[in-house]
């Protein structure tokens, strides 16, 4: 038969080729085989499985009479009728990759050594290997054993490589003049996972629901590892000798332990590694990122998670970890990972991927890269990220089969201008009527403590272009949700088509919420072309402006009644009537608006078809004024210097009073511009009055809308404002129920954070008890009614160690985290205080410590 080669000495009667750089059986000869050198095509040139499909057949279904027949026996069937050299290196594979060495009949006495079942034999017990096997197989094909370290199920990411611990063996074969890279034994056998003993998972992706394959050993072929290029295979196995990593530039051992540890499935995908380039990062400031391109042919096909491991430590209890990663698309083909964290510490991150366009049922995520990070310091002030989304961040697959593509923004990540404001554009690609569409936004918190912000998000259809205007509401992060639904279909749900990270700057100030009533789409509804109406002035549903009064116009053919009512936070609705005046010529009404500070502002425009009918909404507006800037009139010359009578200005001084006894901001703003348009100097003190008056009721105001909202970074920055301006003891009932709900809040805060910190230990020992103690029953039972639960459900205890030992979005901490305590009905309230009332926190803390802390929750 053919000739043995090896790196090594196989047997000590081989002979060094430096030619070939490895021992042969023969140097006879020897010049015909090429020495090692990069192969001129890619794999992908020259295979294609689906090509070989009736060579993998004869392989699979070789009898198994043949394994107690010669090798020479074995392989003359294998490749009878087989003339090129890849069809024979292909059927010889794909046997060895279907044999399951472990479970395969083998018995424990020494088969004859004639026969092929001997080196099966041999393998499994561990006397010989793989490469051994294929190299006796293809005696007919020139065939090396090459032997070196690998990063293997042994290693460890970012470990030393031993040259005991990781040594391996796998085979180099020619085929059409180039020597191609096997591995027949990972081929056959993969291993789910590494050893996970000093490793505990504390993130993932939201589809990741365990790790991406098993743990237990399986045999299944891995085409990975048929004709391997080069530049992949040397991303796991190292040559002892250079010449055999078909490299141009060989990679040097210190570079192959510091290398990005990059796996299959990120060859299978054709990425390319971006950053970092090593497979240990350090950060010193708490943070990191990494970067991957990805085919532009396959962006809208490839899925990526998630795993974020964290170095296990005995030291009691550890802080919440999780959401401490953001993975967005840049540019489109860029995948961007950022993880941040809390506290100085070790992790391991690991990438997972797959194409969603293959169907194989055994095809799912695997992995793509794996690092080992180390924060040496933790990020200042560092926050979780606002909780990822099902679909991730940024438009993606979803936006398109819902049938829009962006126009604006193309990352996962919006950093919005110094103003906190930013405009998201769409464009409609399918045909859909999107009039018939409702789409909405909701504006959710970043933090611990999540909350949805209502009457920030609003959108728009204008010029065929689908637009969201969002006003962030002070500096942070925050997680931006879009929704679509199509209103003709009864039976359709909101779906959720596009996610953005929204990171503002924005400083805490006035409230820059948009006015209460525009969350669905503003401009015109569905019965304002039936009342013939037609805007002149304002085509576009959105006015931004900077001065202090604004036109609207419309044609009026049909002579209906029109009228604008006028909304907004700095507008009280019985002032509102007096900033609108109403003019009609002929065919056309027109509606002259002031807008009293600036702000946000809603204008609703009703049309009636007869005296005494009812008024319909028609039309929708949302005003943004920028500025106080006054409207001057070009024609109008500068008037003469008038002499201000006493009475008029004892008007002005009485309607300060009366804004000030009414507590009207608008009134008292008006009063003082026109008290300074006096221009006298003797007003000074009365301006100076009734600003200082004006500011305490701004703060007033303030203090009251926080304390309602909850809100606890607007109660204290309006706590500091009432501070600094020394308004305290003006507004004494005020700050005390600002101060009393921060308190509340803060130890509300306190309370949920301590439930939160609780390890998975400690709530597995409560739902460890087959009998409980009364007193922690009781304590479950009323978490579990606040959270929505039925006390007759949670009377027999299986059904509450049922909910403890859910995972996911219905596990109990995430549950407690999203609760709205407002939303918790009187009656379950005081229902859940009544189950607590035969035991103290004392009683609770002697028989449970996790049990004490639920308690103190709930109470």
């Amino acid at each position: 038969m053919g000739r043995l080669l090896a790196t090594y000495q196989l047997v000590p009667s081989f002979t060094m080729s430096s030619r070939h750089h490895c021992y042969i059986d023969s140097l006879e000869n020897v010049d015909e085989l090429p020495p090692p050198a990069p192969p001129t095509k890619k794999k992908a040139e020259i295979f294609d499985v689906y090509k070989f499909i009736e060579v993998d057949k004869r392989a699979l279904k070789a009898p198994s009479r043949l394994l107690n027949k010669p090798l020479s026996t074995l392989v003359q069937y294998l490749i009878d009728g087989y003339q090129d050299d890849l069809s024979k290196i292909r059927v010889i594979y794909r046997w060895i990759t279907a044999q399951s060495i472990d479970t395969i009949k083998i018995g424990k006495r020494e088969p004859p050594q004639a026969q092929a079942m001997y080196q099966l034999w041999r393998i499994k017990n561990r006397k010989g290997n793989y490469a051994q096997l294929v190299s006796l197989l293809c005696r007919h094909i020139p065939c090396i054993i090459i032997h070196g370290k690998l990063k293997g199920s042994t290693y460890e990411v970012g470990e030393k490589l031993d040259e005991e611990q990781h040594y391996g063996e796998w085979n180099g074969v020619l085929i059409d003049g180039s020597w191609r890279f096997i591995n027949a034994y990972w081929g056959t056998c993969a291993e789910g996972g590494s050893d996970d003993s000093q490793w505990e998972i504390i993130d993932r992706g939201e589809n990741v629901k365990g790790d991406p394959v098993n743990k237990q050993m399986f045999y299944l072929c891995d085409e990975n590892y048929f004709l391997t290029d080069p530049e992949h295979l040397v991303s796991t196995h190292l040559p002892s000798n250079p010449e055999w990593q078909l490299l141009e530039t060989p990679v040097t051992d210190e570079r192959f332990e510091e290398k990005a540890y990059l796996k299959d499935r990120y060859f299978n995908l054709n990425m390319k590694l971006i950053s970092p380039e090593d497979c240990v990062v350090r950060s010193m400031d708490g943070e990191i990122e990494f970067r991957f391109e990805i085919p532009m042919d396959k962006v809208l096909h490839l899925d990526f998670q998630y795993l974020l491991l964290r170095m296990k430590n005995a030291m009691g209890n550890q802080p919440r970890y999780d959401r401490y990663v953001f993975m967005q698309r840049q540019k489109e083909n860029i995948l961007c990972i950022k993880v941040r964290t809390p506290v100085a510490d070790t992790f391991k991150f690991e990438l997972v991927g797959k194409d969603v366009t293959v169907n194989d049922p055994a095809y799912d995520y695997d992995w793509i890269a794996i690092y080992k990070v180390i924060f040496v310091t933790a990020k200042e002030d560092c926050q979780p990220f606002p909780e990822c989304p099902i679909i991730g961040w940024g438009p993606g697959r979803q936006t398109l089969e819902c049938g829009l593509a962006p126009m604006s923004h193309f990352s996962g990540e919006v950093r919005p201008k110094e103003n906190g404001q930013f405009e998201l554009k769409f464009s409609p690609i399918n045909g859909k009527d999107w009039r018939k569409m409702k789409l909405r936004g909701e504006l959710i918190t970043g933090g611990n403590d999540p909350q949805v912000i209502s009457d920030h998000v609003i959108n728009r259809m204008e010029n065929g272009d689908i637009i969201f205007n969002v006003n962030t509401p002070r500096k942070g992060e925050y997680a931006l949700k879009l929704y679509a639904k199509d209103e003709s279909d009864k039976n359709a749900e909101d779906e959720n088509f596009c996610n953005y990270l929204v990171t503002s700057d924005r400083q805490v100030g006035e409230n820059y919420a948009f006015p209460r009533g525009f969350q669905d789409a503003i401009g015109p509804k569905d019965s304002y072309e039936s009342y013939g109406l037609k805007a002149i002035t304002h085509t576009s549903s959105l006015i931004e402006t900077d001065e202090e009064e604004i036109e609207l116009e419309f044609e009026n053919p049909q002579g209906v009644e029109v009228s604008v009512n006028l909304s907004g936070a700095q507008v009280r609705p019985e002032v509102a009537k007096r900033l609108i005046q109403e003019e009609r010529i002929d065919d056309v009404v027109k509606f002259t608006i002031r807008l009293p500070q600036t702000g946000n502002y809603g204008l609703k425009v009703m049309a009636s078809r007869e005296d005494g009918a009812p008024f319909e909404n028609v039309y929708d507006y949302v005003v943004i004024y920028k500025k106080g800037k006054r409207r001057k009139k070009k024609e109008d010359p500068k008037p003469p210097p008038q002499r201000v009578e006493v009475q008029d200005l004892n008007k002005l001084r009485k309607k300060i009073k009366e804004a000030i006894d009414e507590q009207n901001e608008v009134e008292l703003e008006m009063a003082i511009d026109e008290l300074k348009a006096l221009g006298l100097p003797t007003t000074k003190a009365d301006i100076d009055h009734a600003e200082n008056e004006l500011e305490l009721m701004k703060c007033r105001r303030e203090l009251t809308e926080a304390t309602a909202l909850k809100d606890m970074e607007a109660i204290k920055a309006a706590l500091k404002v009432s501070k600094e301006k020394e308004f305290d003891f003006k507004l004494q009932v005020e700050v005390a129920a600002a101060k009393s709900m921060l308190e509340r809040l803060r130890k509300m805060a306190k309370l949920l954070h301590a439930v939160l910190a609780l390890d998975q230990k400690t709530i597995a020992e409560i739902k460890s008890y087959q009998v409980p103690p009364p007193a922690v029953h009781r304590v479950m039972m009323a978490t579990l009614l606040l959270l929505g639960h039925w006390e007759e459900e949670t009377e027999d205890w299986k059904n509450i160690q049922n909910v403890l030992g859910k995972l996911g979005k219905e596990a109990l901490k995430r549950r407690i985290q999203e609760l709205k305590i407002d939303d918790i009905p009187v009656d379950v309230a005081l229902g859940s205080r009544d189950l607590l009332r035969d035991f103290t926190l004392d009683q609770v803390r002697m028989v449970s410590a996790g049990g004490a802390t639920f308690y103190v929750w709930v109470s």
